[in-house]
């Protein structure tokens, strides 16, 4: 049977754990909630919504591929819905969206 001071130290070891894990945890609850409400994001946050590398990121607006606004020459930030119209282009139709316009075209195109 172990001794009751390790047994205490084990308990404890595993409290403080805990803790950090919930303390992590509720960190990254206050930032998502935090990035809910923002209009006006930075590289950080579009990473985060977007899941995009900051490299990546910070390429693509050196080739203009992203829409951002720069207020002097070092900060960097983007308009939420611009980001989220952008994520949104090029759509790509299900299968069934492909077959339903296939069908109404041959309807309407027929020779007959």
């Amino acid at each position: 049977m172990q001794p009751l001071a390790i047994m205490f130290t084990n308990h404890q070891n595993t409290t403080d754990k805990m803790e950090e894990k919930i303390m992590a945890e509720l960190a990254e609850i206050k930032s998502l909630t935090l990035l809910a409400s923002k209009n006006v994001l930075t590289i950080d946050d579009v990473s985060l919504l977007t899941g995009i590398s900051k490299s990546t990121l910070y390429k693509m607006t050196c080739k203009k591929q992203l829409p951002h606004y720069k207020p002097n020459s070092k900060l960097l930030f983007f308009n939420r819905q611009e980001i989220e119209e952008w994520a949104q282009q090029n759509r790509v139709m299900s299968q069934q969206e492909a077959e339903q316009k296939a069908l109404a075209y041959s309807v309407t195109n027929s020779k007959y």
